[in-house]
């Protein structure tokens, strides 16, 4: 006998797009992934999310160990660019995918680290239209070593995949973690599904942001700030006040930098006070489907601003690939 329970929900769940074309098996595609490098003693490896694509809808951050000499270099490089993203890709010929990392399938991986991202108005026509393009390949970005190295992941700070159910909050969300004097924050990103059946998908709206603090919050037990911390931070609205609840991500990086801020620890109780350092990634661009990306106010002077969708330090030219000095792709595109 049958004794299966079908409720109205269970009978509308299978007929919904949310039952439809479902795989056999579930898997990602082994992939490239670049990581943020943030830390200078200890340094860490954070996950670029991207919700279009299966084998990037994770945020992750990983501990690494990095051989002496790649080190020694990325240091050099951090501290004569602050702000700069640096950006570790495993190899080409060594795809991987992110749940390996994150549950330890794998330790290692072969990698190089590249410098700031290539000019998005130099891309060719072709490049921007691929759903695979990755900034990053060596025909655009001339990586930092000569030779690629091996990474170790010494452990795993936070290994969140996402839910496209979860709803945006009423205030933004953050994780912080880090180590000894060091810290960092990440927004926690929701990656809400707000298509219906009849439309092609549709995620957001919702930011990444990537930053380090100017130092390491003093009210914070280290062993919970090495094992990382969730805070809300009142002063980022997401939702306004009313019954339409209209969404209001921010369009600029939220906090200056070396100025205080307060953070709600777990989202409650009374606020306490960071600092804020270095940002190196932030904007709604990866986050957020271009058909419900929200219109800046007409009346903000910096609406045209490109950093709105979309803040990453440009490459410096010496780590652009040779083709790419030596061709002009916009006046390749005037002269046809």
């Amino acid at each position: 006998m049958d004794h299966t329970h079908h409720s109205p929900d269970s009978e509308y769940y299978h007929e919904t797009d949310l039952n439809m074309n479902k795989p056999k098996y579930v898997t990602n595609m082994p992939h490239q992934h670049a990581l943020i490098l943030v830390g200078s003693e200890t340094i860490y490896g954070v996950h670029m999310t991207q919700y279009h694509h299966e084998e990037h809808k994770y945020q992750m951050i990983l501990e690494l160990d990095l051989p002496d000499h790649v080190r020694t270099r990325y240091q050099k490089i951090r501290k004569t660019w602050p702000e700069m993203p640096i950006i570790l890709c495993n190899d080409i010929d060594d795809p991987l995918m992110v749940p390996d990392l994150g549950g330890g399938t794998r330790s290692d991986f072969s990698a190089n680290f590249f410098v700031g991202l290539f000019p998005l108005d130099l891309l060719k026509p072709e490049e921007e239209e691929s759903m695979h393009f990755f900034p990053w390949s060596a025909d655009i970005m001339k990586p930092v070593m000569d030779d690629v190295f091996e990474v170790t992941v010494k452990r795993v700070v936070l290994f969140r995949p996402f839910n496209h159910q979860e709803l945006l909050p009423e205030y933004a969300n953050y994780i912080i973690w880090g180590e000894g004097s060091e810290a960092h924050m990440m927004h926690w990103q929701t990656a809400h599904k707000t298509s219906d059946k009849y439309d092609a998908p549709a995620y957001g709206p919702d930011y990444d942001h990537i930053m380090s603090l100017k130092y390491a919050p003093d009210w914070v037990n280290p062993s919970l700030l090495r094992a990382g911390i969730t805070v809300s931070v009142p002063s980022i609205r997401l939702r306004e006040p009313g019954k339409k609840r209209k969404v209001a991500i921010p369009w600029k990086r939220p906090f200056k930098y070396n100025k205080k801020f307060e953070v709600l620890y777990r989202g409650i109780g009374q606020p306490y006070d960071v600092k804020a350092g270095h940002t190196f990634v932030f904007g709604p661009q990866v986050s957020t489907s271009p058909a419900i990306m929200p219109t800046p106010d007409r009346s903000d002077p910096d609406r045209g601003n490109g950093e709105l969708t979309l803040f990453m330090a440009p490459a410096p030219k010496e780590y652009w690939a040779e083709q790419r000095l030596t061709t002009n792709v916009k006046d390749e595109i005037d002269d046809d």
